[in-house]
């Protein structure tokens, strides 16, 4: 395959073409033959088998191209997926595994949004008078549905303690490849499962990006203080959740109710747990992250 059209030596008006194949002539010579004569000169069978060789090393090409620019961008990407960001990870996690339980224990009919809001809904029912086909005048119900309350982003306690942990994961992949220098001698095989390898960190690394994003929407005052009213409403062992200002920023504060399994703070006086949460707005964006790893 060619990036520029070339002309077939075998066609009466030498045809430009970017795809065919070179042919050995008798005379020792080697000349250009586009992919449409090599199936009338030599039989659609053996051109058939030469397209799919053609199809074979492109792909094995363009691979080798993308784990050569994965090598290269490792080193920028480490850069941006720093240590700091891993602890936004974790960090993030702690604090929304500790309400996990709870929103999976609350007995509540809910249902959650295509955007990831959990909205607990209230129909009341009226009745208006219409006339029907007849020409008669009758009640008929309509109800009405209403959101009553709403959590933003509330698809993210669906991460409990077990939660893989994707920019650790992706990090650790990237270390790996730091010491890597060069690609010669490596086989097919080898290039095979570095390309897999390069996927499951793209993956890991978007997945990362649209956790600490809903973390974002999620970790609200008002947001928080829905969820507290939420779980105020079943029957769980969490008596009020909020969000508070430290020095380091913001942290969670979930409040257990009376000879609930949470501990005890003395020093707070109060049956509370803390989670000091990160700056979300402190992650890269997706492309920044990504920009090094990009097949083009």
């Amino acid at each position: 395959m060619a990036e520029d059209e070339v002309r077939c030596a075998f066609c009466d008006k030498h045809t430009p073409h970017k795809r065919g194949f070179t042919a050995q002539m008798a005379d020792g010579r080697i000349a250009l033959c586009g992919r449409d004569c090599a199936a009338k000169y030599f039989g659609q069978e053996v051109a058939d088998r030469f397209e799919q060789d053609l199809e074979k090393q492109i792909e094995r090409a363009a691979r080798r191209r993308i784990v050569h620019r994965t090598i290269e961008g490792v080193p920028a990407t480490l850069a941006l997926l720093s240590r700091d960001v891993v602890e936004m990870e974790e960090r993030a996690l702690r604090a929304v595994g500790a309400l996990h339980d709870e929103f999976r224990a609350t007995p509540l009919p809910t249902r959650l949004a295509e955007n990831g809001d959990l909205e607990i809904t209230e129909t009341k029912r009226r009745w208006i008078e219409r006339e029907d086909e007849n020409g008669q005048i009758r009640r008929v119900p309509i109800d009405d549905t209403r959101v009553v309350l709403r959590v933003a982003a509330a698809s993210v306690l669906r991460n409990g303690p077990t939660t893989k942990r994707r920019f650790k994961a992706a990090r650790s992949e990237l270390e790996m490849l730091a010491g890597v220098k060069t690609l010669d001698g490596w086989s097919d095989q080898v290039i095979d499962r570095m390309a897999q390898k390069r996927a499951a960190i793209v993956t890991d690394i978007q997945n990362g990006v649209r956790f600490i994003n809903l973390c974002r929407r999620f970790f609200t005052p008002d947001n928080i203080g829905a969820l507290s009213d939420y779980f105020q409403s079943g029957k769980n062992h969490v008596e009020r959740v909020r969000l508070q200002s430290s020095k380091g920023g913001s942290e969670l504060v979930v409040t257990g109710k009376p000879y609930s399994f949470i501990d005890y703070d003395m020093s707070a006086g109060e049956r509370s747990r803390r989670y000091r949460l990160p700056n979300f707005n402190d992650l890269p964006s997706e492309e920044m992250l990504l920009a090094a790893l990009r097949d083009g």
